[in-house]
């Protein structure tokens, strides 16, 4: 999707995407796996998501954002003062342990986001169409180091019955994405009352799954 896309979902408070709640897979699942010391996560594409105060009690926090309003919202939504600090292609906001950069991810590098111990993708690549999806895959395992896992969230509905975004990626998806890497199925969660976030679907089945993935070597 285009940049201009998503500022405008934003702008126009289109935000059906966002999800009001933490989502369950986050206590069941992910943390039983955190240990003490887990030091990072990074969540790309991290809107204002709520899951980020999940991490936060965890570890230190850095998300990337395309959308200023998300990341301005994601602290004046909960009266949260914040500083900013600027860098070539992002402005940095800051809160105790959570910091978001709101840029282009394609332009976020290892001098700004290093040394974390998790990847959190809860609706990264789903967000994303099949042209732009390789590309994000391939940024996010160059970053997929022995010692980090990628928590990724995926969602499955019947490709012909909804155009996206979001979009489906299916366990064949994440196998050949992730050929290279080791990738443990974790959870399914069937979502029979076919909402997603805050929007409601009409498909015919809707599934969420929950994969860890890491470097072969880890």
């Amino acid at each position: 999707m285009e940049a201009t896309f998503w500022h405008n979902c934003w702008q126009k408070n289109s935000i059906g995407f966002h999800q009001d709640s933490i989502h369950p897979f986050l206590a069941e699942y992910i943390a039983p796996r955190i240990n003490s010391n887990d030091t990072k996560v990074f969540v790309p594409l991290c809107g204002k998501s709520l899951d980020m105060f999940f991490w936060a009690e965890h570890m230190k926090v850095d998300g990337c954002e395309l959308s200023e309003i998300a990341c301005r919202d994601f602290f004046k939504d909960h009266d949260l003062t914040y500083a900013t600090q600027t860098y070539p292609d992002f402005i940095c906001y800051q809160k105790d342990e959570i910091r978001l950069f709101q840029g282009d991810i394609f332009n976020l590098n290892n001098q700004q986001v290093a040394n974390f111990s998790w990847i959190y993708d809860r609706a990264a690549l789903i967000a994303l169409p099949k042209a732009l999806q390789a590309e994000y895959v391939d940024y996010i395992k160059a970053k997929l180091t022995p010692g980090v896992t990628l928590a990724l969230i995926t969602l499955e509905f019947p490709e012909h019955e909804m155009s996206g975004p979001p979009f489906p990626v299916f366990k064949a998806d994440v196998q050949t994405y992730f050929s290279d890497f080791n990738i443990e199925h974790a959870a399914t969660r069937e979502l029979t009352d076919k909402q997603f976030a805050r929007r409601t679907f009409d498909v015919s089945s809707l599934v969420e799954r929950l994969y860890f993935i890491t470097a072969k070597n880890a």
